[in-house]
């Protein structure tokens, strides 16, 4: 295997496709916006902040089959193979049934007028949009299985594609509506439009996967106790790293609607979109790097493995550039990009965004590693740490300073300690490794 020349294809198209992505994700922001209205559209981000919660409750099982799947098609081992895959689709069904009926008991215990502060619409329609919401993400939850199945066989590019595909055809689909101006431009009709959508592409890529090899299968009689157990053991400790995540980042867009108002989310998520573009590209550059570091680790081939976290220090520097390039720029290109003066932009908002962006791809350098060693008990704990402090410091930032600025304050402060430790722990790992004193798992 000529890892060099993976990574440059996967790098090559995950870019462009990427690139398309953003370039498709600027169009569609403004047209949400158009469809919705900019504070149908600060609850349209809330609740999926909140759904999207659904994609830790796989337990880590996703990482976990990425990381055994890899080395099991390295040695082409496809019955073990088929083993991990029907395992895992068997036990994120069973977990997305369980989790759609906590959820749908959940919705209709919970006054969303009062969670969102907005009086609107009536308790009970906002239950049926955040409802239809968790139904569809339930089902993707499943069905996003794909991806981590490609990027175990070292086709990142292909998740990009498919997530430019989805958004192309969900752009064209918002501006027939508008162009056509069929009346109920709604939350609902809007939900609709996207769960369908993404139900339907993804079981087509998934289908795909599994008709050009044969050779895996999925099948119920494929089941296996020990596999399951397996998968929750490493993926455990990738599910409170995920987990610890999301209470970090997703909880932001509640805590600024709640206090400020869902206005208030509007004007946070549009700049917040903005940065993300960079970080969700630079992880398309690392997103090969990890199953590709699970092949170097077997082989033993760290010399590949350091020469290759020195390229990626070289291209995050490029990150930074583009940072600083933004934050100078950020009226310009709020102009350019939403065209009416709708978004309230605080300096501090876009400074702290671009520090958050500066240190969060700078971690994930060394986090690409370190989950591919499987040696993520620092990480998990920094995590929790990180998580618990966050929302209370959430809060307090923004009733002191009295904008949404204190939420991503609160972020940049919670993520500060994993920056210091997780290039300490590379240089560690790294020295044992070529000490033959440790082995993965």
């Amino acid at each position: 295997m000529n890892r060099d020349l993976i990574q440059k294809k996967n790098i090559a198209l995950g870019l462009l496709f990427k690139g398309i992505g953003m370039g498709l994700n600027f169009l569609l922001i403004p047209l949400q916006l158009t469809f919705l209205g900019k504070e149908e559209y600060g609850i349209w981000v809330t609740v999926f902040s909140i759904v999207n919660w659904v994609f830790t409750f796989d337990i880590g099982i996703g990482n976990g089959l990425r990381n055994n799947l890899t080395d099991l098609l390295s040695i082409n081992d496809y019955k073990k193979s088929s083993a991990f895959i029907s395992t895992s689709y068997i036990m994120l069904l069973a977990f997305s049934v369980v989790i759609f009926v906590i959820g749908f008991g959940f919705i209709y215990l919970v006054n969303f007028q009062d969670v969102f502060n907005y009086q609107d619409k009536t308790n009970s329609y906002l239950q049926i949009f955040v409802l239809i919401s968790l139904f569809f993400t339930v089902i993707n939850f499943v069905l996003s299985v794909y991806k981590k199945l490609y990027l175990a066989i070292h086709q990142s590019y292909v998740v990009e594609q498919v997530n430019s595909v989805f958004l192309g055809v969900y752009i064209l689909f918002i501006w027939c509506w508008i162009h056509f101006g069929i009346d109920n431009k709604s939350l609902i009709a809007l939900v609709l439009i996207f769960g369908v959508l993404n139900v339907i592409i993804s079981l087509v890529v998934t289908i795909v996967f599994f008709r050009l090899r044969k050779r895996l299968k999925i099948s119920l009689k494929l089941f296996q106790k020990k596999i399951a157990k397996l998968l929750l053991s490493l993926g455990g400790k990738f599910f409170v790293i995920n987990m610890s995540l999301l209470i970090i980042l997703s909880t932001d867009n509640i805590i600024i609607s709640n206090i400020l108002g869902p206005s208030h989310v509007t004007d946070y998520s549009v700049i917040q979109r903005i940065f993300q573009f960079l970080i969700v590209g630079f992880s398309v550059v690392l997103a090969s790097s990890w199953g590709l570091y699970m092949e170097a680790i077997v082989k033993k081939d760290y010399s590949w493995i350091s020469k290759n976290l020195k390229k990626m220090f070289f291209l995050y520097l490029g990150i930074v550039f583009l940072s600083v390039l933004v934050f100078f720029k950020i009226d310009f290109i709020l102009k350019i990009w939403l065209s009416e003066n709708i978004i309230i932009v605080p300096k501090g908002l876009v400074f702290l965004n671009m520090s958050y962006t500066v240190i969060f791809c700078f971690t994930n350098i060394f986090f690409f590693f370190i989950n591919a060693t499987g040696k993520i008990k620092l990480q998990m704990y920094l995590y929790i740490i990180g998580a618990i402090i966050n929302i209370p410091l959430s809060i307090f930032l923004v009733n002191f300073l009295g904008t949404s600025t204190g939420v991503i304050l609160s972020t940049v402060i919670c993520t500060i300690p994993l920056t210091i430790a997780m290039p300490i722990q590379t240089k560690f790992i790294l020295r044992r490794f070529k000490e033959d004193k440790i082995t993965t798992g």
